[in-house]
């Protein structure tokens, strides 16, 4: 068990829950970061793409339509777009996410949708959580080495009542710097379940300052105020609005 999990699980045994597992993170990229870093540069294309493989796979399709959304008329443009989905289904495909891809016309796309269950799961959840481990990671160490503090780092941490076996719930990614945790969950969904977060709320931060319970969602269309005075991040402003958040918890001297 590394510091950082000895740490939170004090934390966690004063209000009555063990962790069952953890999993630490590497603070240096690998390769299994690839294809986040790929989705999320190109993230206003790829990520409706994703979004819709997981709506096939969700109605038991057997293939999708996608359509590049762009309605103007410049070539460049849309050639560009084009390359970007080309390369990013090409790269499914090698890693065997995919069985094969093709054209109906220049903007639109057809897609068989996998049968095997693990790539179906990458499809519903795993790249939303490898996109998102990617960019908070990334964010956090760029900030921790600007303020040269240390950071620590897990993730799947499965949580129980001390008096009871069966799982209360699942932490995605827990980062420490200094003293603070920072607890993050992790959606790929347009649908978040309140009543968990207010569970998790009441385990995880409710009576404690230096503890931050936070929603990742790919979604710009909910809302953030619902989680007051928790938070809500959402991919396509999550690296400047968590600069802030570490910004106010870390004010430079």
């Amino acid at each position: 068990m590394n510091n950082l999990t000895k740490d939170f699980a004090r934390l966690l045994e004063g209000r009555g829950f063990v962790i069952e597992n953890e999993a630490e993170i590497s603070q240096i990229p690998n390769e299994d970061y690839s294809l986040a870093k790929q989705i999320f540069k190109s993230r206003e294309v790829l990520v409706p793409l994703l979004s819709k493989l997981a709506i096939g796979i969700k109605e038991e399709k057997d293939a999708i339509l996608y359509n590049i959304s762009y309605k103007g008329g410049m070539f460049i443009v849309r050639q560009f777009l084009q390359n970007i989905v080309d390369q990013f289904l090409d790269n499914l495909k090698k890693r065997e996410l995919i069985s094969t891809w093709q054209h109906k016309d220049e903007c639109q796309y057809e897609i068989p949708l996998p049968e095997d269950e693990t790539q179906r799961r990458f499809f519903r959840s795993v790249w939303a959580e490898q996109v998102f481990r990617y960019v908070i990671m990334k964010t956090v160490q760029e900030f921790c080495k600007s303020r040269k503090i240390s950071i620590k780092a897990f993730q799947n941490a499965c949580l129980r009542r001390v008096d009871e076996n069966c799982l209360f719930t699942e932490l995605d990614l827990v980062v420490q710097i200094e003293r603070r945790f920072y607890v993050f969950e992790i959606k790929s969904g347009p649908h978040i379940n309140i009543i968990q977060w207010a569970k998790r709320e009441m385990v995880l931060v409710e009576g404690l300052d230096f503890v931050r319970n936070i929603v990742c969602t790919i979604y710009d269309s909910i809302p953030e105020k619902i989680f007051e005075p928790q938070l809500l991040l959402k991919l396509s402003s999550i690296e400047s609005e968590l600069t802030k958040v570490l910004e106010a918890d870390f004010p430079s001297i």
